[in-house]
């Protein structure tokens, strides 16, 4: 069996690329290490999570083109301000989960609205029946993106609310 040629994805919005994550850059992010020019703050806290589970997803062989990791790239000045992605393609019923997150100095300025909106328009025209966040029901502005991008909470699960999004 021979391995299947990387081909990410990458997403246009108004002010910002979503630059879909290879698996070098994948190795370099997990490792706390920015492959691009990038914001201070940046990489943030999650980012090497996130980047080992693309990283983890390709190596399983359960990497499906776009149900990976994306850098968010601001197109004025070309620097990472964050990411923003999927877990895992989406499972047997239709729904995948997503997580993200911005450096600090770039929230409240309407990115990760805007990057999950294209994320979502996305996912839902290429097989994605459902996607799922899980926040901290006390992280207001995460719950404010979810909520204007058109999630509806589900459940509390512990200490997180989960929501979901359908197309």
């Amino acid at each position: 069996m021979s391995a299947q040629p990387w081909q990410p994805i990458s997403l246009r919005t108004r002010r910002l690329d979503l630059v879909g994550v290879d698996p070098a850059r994948a190795q370099e992010l997990a490792a706390g290490v920015c492959p691009l020019p990038c914001a201070p703050g940046y990489p943030h806290a999650d980012t090497s999570g996130a980047a080992r589970l693309a990283r983890a997803a390709i190596e399983l062989d359960n990497w499906v083109p776009g149900y990976g990791m994306y850098m968010i790239v601001r197109r004025c000045d070309g620097l990472v301000v964050g990411d923003i992605g999927f877990h895992a393609p989406p499972d047997l019923r239709g729904a995948a989960e997503i997580g993200y997150g911005l450096a600090a100095g770039e929230r409240r300025k309407g990115y990760m609205t805007e990057a999950l909106s294209a994320l979502l328009d996305w996912a839902h025209a290429n097989g994605c029946a459902t996607v799922l966040a899980d926040v901290n029901p006390d992280n207001y502005p995460s719950v404010a993106v979810l909520e204007r991008c058109g999630f509806v909470p589900v459940r509390s699960a512990g200490p997180q609310l989960r929501l979901r999004h359908t197309g």
